[in-house]
């Protein structure tokens, strides 16, 4: 038993575990997370692969490997804590309290982390102006309009999805503009503004309808028609095409519904909004966690200051 305490109190211990939760969390930011196991086959080698299978990088934050690091990690701190406390009464000294609340405030943000990692839930919504959608039992969303502004060299500037609240069928928020950094936080769920999308939707001669997104195109003849954003003529929204012969741009076109592009017509322009919508129920243990870790630096500094001039 002494030599498992001892093991659980080893300073040595708690380095080599953050060490290697550090590497080992470095590591899984350069894979992609909670994808299909195609996409890792596609993107990745095969012995890649078959690492990030087997060691679960693709879901590395719920993964034995980095839990039982985490739990070690827990077990050192926790234990580490009760040992100065037991020590500290029976040598009786001097009260030093900023570590032990530092030693707290550790375990409560690890607590805090397992709670994200493990039930953490986010859901995207691509949504036109007018379209509404259920976030959770009590509350709706209805975009109201969707702006998305560009500084003078073409260069995203901001995207603004303004929208209201409808809270168990009735209105909340009249209206509340949803930005980059500026997110809408409800109770129990945070939205925030991710991405756009252009689509264009086109229909054949034939009858037939595609639906084509910014940055997709078609062959016509000797040309290329590039569907390359949609832009504001006056108060009209218009698709921009690009035609290519080659590699060199020869026309470019600003066209509404009912012109024709190449064999198609153009049926509806749209701009899209997509939001994302976040429950994360450790967001508030890891603020408190973080709370009493600083609580616990500043007490530490201000009793070795006192005991200095003494």
């Amino acid at each position: 038993m002494k030599a498992i305490y001892r093991f659980f109190t080893s300073v040595r211990l708690a380095v080599v575990l953050i060490l290697a939760i550090t590497a080992l969390s470095l590591l899984a930011t350069l894979v992609p997370q909670g994808r299909e196991s195609a996409y890792y086959q596609a993107h990745f080698s095969h012995p890649a692969y078959r690492l990030i299978s087997w060691f679960q990088f693709d879901r590395f934050f719920s993964s034995p490997l980095f839990l039982v690091s985490v739990a070690f990690f827990t077990i050192n701190l926790g234990v580490c804590a009760i040992d100065r406390f037991v020590r500290r009464a029976r040598t009786k000294a001097t009260n030093r309290f900023g570590p032990d609340l530092i030693h707290i405030g550790l375990l409560v943000l690890i607590a805090g982390g397992l709670i994200t990692a493990l039930n953490r839930q986010e859901k995207d919504y691509t949504m036109a102006p007018g379209a509404q959608v259920t976030l959770n039992r009590s509350y709706a969303l209805h975009l109201q309009s969707f702006e998305f502004l560009k500084y003078e060299n073409g260069s995203p500037k901001a995207w603004i999805s303004t929208v209201s609240v409808l809270k168990d069928g009735k209105t909340e928020i009249a209206s509340f503009p949803i930005e980059v950094n500026h997110p809408l936080r409800l109770k129990g769920v945070t939205v925030f503004q991710t991405s756009w999308t252009s689509e264009a939707t086109l229909s054949r001669g034939d009858g037939s309808e595609v639906t084509a997104q910014a940055g997709q195109g078609f062959p016509d003849g000797d040309s290329f028609w590039y569907f390359a954003d949609v832009v504001k003529d006056g108060d009209v929204q218009k698709a921009l095409f690009q035609e290519f012969q080659g590699h060199a741009i020869v026309s470019m076109r600003k066209l509404a519904p009912a012109d024709t592009v190449g064999p198609y017509t153009i049926l509806e322009i749209r701009q899209s909004t997509v939001l994302r919508a976040v429950n994360d129920p450790g967001f508030l243990p890891v603020i408190i966690a973080l709370v009493i870790v600083a609580a616990g630096l500043a007490l530490t500094f201000l009793q070795k200051r006192r005991e200095e001039k003494t």
